[in-house]
This record gives structure tokens, C-alpha cells and sequence, in this order.
């Protein structure tokens, strides 16, 4: 069986290695950032815990369920309890859709980033290191880093970063086929909204309410997002604390992205209080994050994508394909994994 670079160790990435290596494969996956999981990421500070990207995992189909559930199922795997409720842009806050309330809502004790990890191990992972340039050779691929020291040869390169990313890579590398061009063309068509998103610790708790989190609906209101992240458990704030995270809708979140930090959670803070009609405190702990590529608003199409690609022994999965949703990424990853090993035996074959 081949060896297979694959870039990117979101949930996507991390499923597809799970998969390859399930047939054989050799696996060495290049994350750039310091930590596994893309978006599914939790953060430990000041004796909080804090999903500060993907705020909970939905029920997508088998191999999503069974991954959670069985393959990689931890024991502080829990449901939320409460529901999710809807605001529009004049504040009016009411109960949510009871079919999709009534779906599990998973997380962990310990914050999402748990999934990641338990997926990580015993996988060979290279943190911090991005790979900027791919040059393909007889039998496969060469990958540098962005100090232009080679990574590796492998015999195909499965890319899991958002396509905005993706595009910019294949057109930095040496690729003589006119399809790189076409390649390109297609991972363009996916588009994004950033997103900042800022977390509030509060004491005392604010006010206790029927729902854990509210979303915005007619997407006219600063605040798209809106949860009381100590509803997950209450491992996850200090004694007598709570904390509130607020992701800001895209326009908010382009018009302050150069805002600093401190004036981005005051503002937050009193639209939030506003949204409650709360006279909340000032908070005692903020942080704040800027994710510029949260959702993707336009998806690429991956199927057309991989059939040009692959026989270049290139393939992409990832949410730029299928949405912003955790379960979504695991399962497209599965999807591109088994498709590759497919095409790898017929061009084997072949050979």
C-alpha cells in the first residue's frame, strides 16, 4: 500500500489517517498550527475550559456516530441537556426548533478538543510544520516546508485545509499538468465567512435561562452565536463563576478584525448585556479569537475536484466541501480516504 502525506490535522485529516491505516497504509500527517483538531478546539485558562471554535458535535450518519461513540468514545462524552433557542435582529428571543432540539448535542467534560486528541494518538503527527510547496516526482510527491526543507516523498498527498489555503498551495507548487490551473478553479469557488470569537467569564453566574444557547436567525444582529458555555458542565468554569461566548456574525466580526482584543470583549460584552436585557458585571476574564476561515458559505464541489486530481495522486476533503459542521468533517474525510485507496489499487493495477 502507498505512503500518504496528508496536510492538515483537522477532524477530516485525522479521520482519513485513521482509515488509510485501517488498509495498510503509511500515514504521516503535517499540521501547522501547535494542536490537532482545526475548529474542534477547547482552550484551558484561569481554571476555565472553553470551546472557542466548533461549539458542539450534531448526529451525522453511522460512521460519524460510530467514531464518537465506539471507536474513539470517551468517558466524559456527554449530550447538553438544554435546548437551543432563536433571536432575530430586534432581540426577540424565542424557543427553537424541537426536531433539531431534540437531536444530541455532544461534547466533553473536558472541552471538544478531547476528540482530536483521542484520535491523534499513536498516529504520526509533525506539529508545526506547514507545508508550502509540493513538486512532484516519477512515483509521487515531495513536500517542503516554508523554510524550504523537505518533508518527506510520498506516494500520494490527501489535503484537509480549508480550500481557500489549498488553492494557494497547489499554486505555489510545480505541477506540469494543465489541470493545475482547473484544480485551482475549483477549490476557489469555496467561500468563507470569518468569524471572531470572544469569551466572557463572568462572577457572579449570570442569570439561569430555559435554553443553553441562542443563535441568530435572519442573520441581521452583531452576535450570530450566543452560549452559556458552563450549561456543558461545571468542570468547566471556576466555583461560582460562569462564562458566556459570543461569535460574532460576519460583518461584525470584518468592521473590528483590527480592533484590539480588550475593545472588542468591552463592546461584546455590553451587546450582549443589551441582547439579556441582563445588567450583567464586567467581566473578570475575556479572550478573544479570530478564525478567518470559520464557515464556508460556498462549497467546492469534491467530486469533481478528486476526479481531476487523483490521478495526479492528489485528493482534498474537508468542510470547504461539505459545510462547517464537525460530524460532516469526519465523515468527508472517511469518504476521500476510501476513494483514494480505490483509485490507488486501480492505478496500481494498471501499473
Amino acid at each position: 500500500m502507498p505512503s500518504i502525506a496528508i496536510i492538515g490535522a483537522g477532524c477530516s485529516g485525522l479521520a482519513a489517517a485513521h482509515e488509510l491505516l485501517d488498509a495498510g497504509c503509511a500515514v504521516t500527517i503535517f499540521e501547522q498550527m501547535h494542536e490537532v483538531g482545526g475548529r474542534a478546539v477547547s482552550r484551558k485558562q484561569q481554571g476555565f475550559i472553553y470551546d472557542y471554535g466548533a461549539q458542539y458535535i450534531k448526529r451525522g450518519s453511522q460512521i460519524s456516530i460510530s467514531l464518537i461513540t465506539e471507536r474513539f468514545q470517551l468517558s466524559d462524552l456527554i449530550d447538553i441537556a438544554k435546548p437551543v433557542w432563536i433571536f432575530d435582529r430586534d432581540g426577540h428571543i424565542q424557543e427553537g426548533d424541537p426536531i433539531q432540539n431534540a437531536d444530541p448535542k455532544w461534547n466533553y467534560r473536558s472541552g471538544l478538543s478531547a476528540l482530536a486528541r483521542c484520535m491523534a494518538q499513536e498516529l504520526d503527527i509533525r506539529l508545526q510544520t506547514r507545508i508550502d510547496y509540493l513538486q512532484p516526482g516519477l512515483t509521487g510527491w515531495k513536500l517542503s516546508n516554508n523554510r524550504g526543507e523537505e518533508c518527506g516523498k510520498f506516494d500520494r498527498v490527501l489535503i484537509t485545509i480549508p480550500a481557500s489555503e489549498a488553492a494557494e498551495l497547489v499554486k505555489k507548487s510545480q505541477i506540469q499538468d494543465r489541470r493545475q490551473e482547473k484544480i485551482c478553479a475549483l477549490l476557489e469557488k469555496a467561500r468563507y465567512n470569518p468569524i471572531i470569537s470572544v469569551m466572557l467569564g463572568y462572577r457572579p453566574i449570570p442569570q439561569k435561562r430555559p435554553f443553553y444557547a441562542l443563535v441568530n436567525t435572519d442573520k441581521a444582529h452583531p452576535i450570530s452565536w450566543l452560549a452559556w458555555e458552563h450549561e456543558k458542565s461545571l468542570e468547566r468554569v471556576p466555583e461560582r463563576s460562569g462564562m458566556l461566548i459570543a461569535q460574532m456574525a460576519p460583518r461584525y466580526s470584518l468592521d473590528n478584525w483590527f480592533n484590539s482584543d480588550s475593545a472588542i470583549s468591552y463592546d461584546v460584552a455590553h451587546q450582549i448585556s443589551t441582547l439579556l436585557d441582563e445588567p450583567l458585571d464586567e467581566p473578570f476574564y475575556f479572550d478573544v479569537f479570530h478564525w478567518k476561515y470559520a464557515l464556508p458559505t460556498v462549497k467546492a464541489n469534491a467530486e469533481q475536484l478528486n476526479a481531476l486530481s487523483m490521478p495526479l495522486g492528489l485528493a482534498f476533503c474537508g468542510d470547504g466541501f461539505v459545510g462547517g459542521r464537525v460530524h460532516l468533517a469526519l465523515e468527508h474525510g472517511v469518504e476521500v480516504a476510501r476513494q483514494l485507496l480505490v483509485h490507488s489499487t486501480q492505478a496500481d493495477k494498471e501499473l
